[in-house]
């Protein structure tokens, strides 16, 4: 059977067009900042899909497209939006996306979005079953969802049904974009009313100066001095970075304990929402909470260090196949990636080598810490930033993440292809080794009081390197030091990371 209610109200626009935003619980509880992302053409006959982790706006993206697409004249009712959460078979999909084309026969072009889709057994192949019957030829359809791992399972059961090239990544926000989104807001809570001028100018610049990792040191330096003289704006606002990190939901609550009621902090509410999103989708993958806890635990204690996956193994009393298998899926899942150590001599990974493991997002790391320790988050979040030897840790997994959403082109590039750590018997040990078109390049953190270039452990094969300090700039010869929030400031996503 088809539900026909359930259907009408899940597309208001029908009856109210784009006027539905206005009643929208998405864009109601878009406050104070809603956050933008990142657009891209839509092509008719195309299936998209959208991999990303829970609480950072997949849903309210997919109204945002269609709300644009009503505003440039798309009749409303050409336009289907779907969560699969209400659906309970494969048969009431087809139903109800078939009930739709009935009532849509004349149309040209029409849209499908499929929210949540991992949420329905098989929806791959529905997608298949559109694509083999012509229907897509005439449709554009866009899916998401946040069980990650299910999306790149299943998806790479569609080859040439128009799925090519059409794979987006929607992670949270990076310290670029949290700035260019939230300086105008938090310039009206400035400590004063200069440092909300010297905001204001400094978004003036920022939107048109970035830097790119296969840039030459003189470019990267370049950039960099253009915002120095807002160095301490760039500062406060990294601080507040650290804090919330760069999920929407998260960064709204505390912006509006922070500065709309006076009342700093992150509820605890916030950070069980995302436990119990992330536990659910590992759960649904037949994954025993007691040793996702022992894993997240280990990761934690060595965290910012290096180990291999046999130690992580024999610490949490399991095989070294199942616990590859955990780590895979919760990278798969963006809660966390490993960072993996490369070896010059075969120009490849040193696959039994020490690994280094870190969390996509700093509120990744406080939620897992709060819901392992039985800690309110707040007190998790207090602590770090008391604490100069994790907080460095912490950082230097914000760079990698930052450094790996620059480059990575879902399923084409991967992190692993291009950026890695080093280290050797020599003691040498780089934080992070980048392959570019011009070779190889050296990013170290030290998010300390003083640097300086002789802190760098050069090795032949890279040709120069960038150190990355808390207040320090400078460098010498084939070494820049820069402060590593001016730095991340200028470092944009990949045209396919949204």
């Amino acid at each position: 059977m088809v539900k026909i209610g359930e259907i009408i109200s899940q597309n208001p626009w029908w009856s109210q067009g784009e006027e539905f935003a206005l009643y929208d619980p998405y864009f109601k509880g878009a406050k104070p900042i809603f956050f933008e992302r990142r657009s891209f053409p839509l092509e008719k006959g195309a299936i998209y899909i959208l991999r990303g982790c829970r609480q950072v706006g997949k849903t309210t993206y997919l109204k945002e497209i269609i709300r644009g697409l009503i505003q440039k004249g798309i009749p409303p009712r050409h336009i289907l939006y779907l969560s699969l959460d209400f659906f309970t078979s494969r048969r009431e999909l087809r139903n109800a996306v078939t009930y739709f084309l009935d009532l849509t026969v004349e149309a040209d072009q029409v849209y499908l979005f499929f929210d949540e889709i991992t949420a329905l057994e098989g929806w791959n192949l529905e997608l298949k079953y559109l694509a083999d019957q012509g229907i897509t030829q005439r449709a554009i359809v866009m899916c998401s969802g946040s069980s990650a791992f299910r999306i790149k399972e299943k998806g790479e059961l569609l080859p040439g049904r128009g799925l090519e090239g059409n794979e987006y990544h929607f992670k949270p926000l990076t310290f670029r974009e949290f700035v260019l989104q939230t300086a105008e807001y938090i310039g009206k809570f400035a400590p004063s009313e200069e440092f909300s001028q010297r905001l204001t100018k400094l978004m003036a610049i920022l939107p048109k100066c970035y830097v790119d990792l296969d840039a030459k040191l003189e470019e990267v330096k370049g950039c960099i001095a253009e915002i120095i003289p807002y160095k301490k704006e760039v500062q406060y606002l990294f601080r507040i970075y650290l804090t919330t990190g760069g999920m929407p939901l998260v960064i709204n609550h505390y912006f509006d304990q922070r500065f709309e009621k006076s009342q700093e902090g992150i509820g605890s509410a916030i950070s069980e929402i995302f436990m119990r999103s992330v536990l659910g989708d590992l759960s649904h993958q037949q994954k025993q909470e007691i040793l996702i806890r022992k894993i997240l635990r280990a990761i934690l204690e060595k965290y910012g260090s290096r180990y291999s996956f046999s130690k992580l193994s024999r610490e949490i009393e399991q095989t070294h196949v199942t616990t590859i298998d955990y780590l895979n899926l919760m990278e798969e899942s963006f809660i966390l990636f490993v960072h993996y150590a490369y070896d010059f001599s075969k120009k490849d990974i040193k696959y039994r080598g020490d690994k280094k493991v870190y969390f996509i997002d700093p509120f990744i790391y406080y939620a897992i810490q709060a819901y392992l320790n039985g800690s309110e988050v707040w007190e998790v979040i207090t602590k770090v930033s008391q604490d100069e030897a994790i907080q460095s840790h912490l950082v230097e997994g914000v760079v990698l993440s930052h450094l790996l959403l620059h480059k990575e082109l879902p399923y084409l590039r991967k992190g692993r292809t291009f950026l890695w750590t080093y280290y050797d018997k020599a003691g040498r040990e780089i934080d992070a080794v980048f392959r570019g078109y011009e070779g190889y390049r050296g990013i170290e953190v030290k998010y300390q009081a003083e640097v300086d270039e002789r802190g760098v452990r050069r090795v032949t094969p890279i040709r120069d390197y960038i150190l990355l300090s808390r207040e320090d700039i400078g460098g010498k010869g084939n070494v820049l030091i820069a402060p590593v929030d001016l730095f991340l400031s200028l470092l944009p996503g990949s045209e396919r990371n949204l």
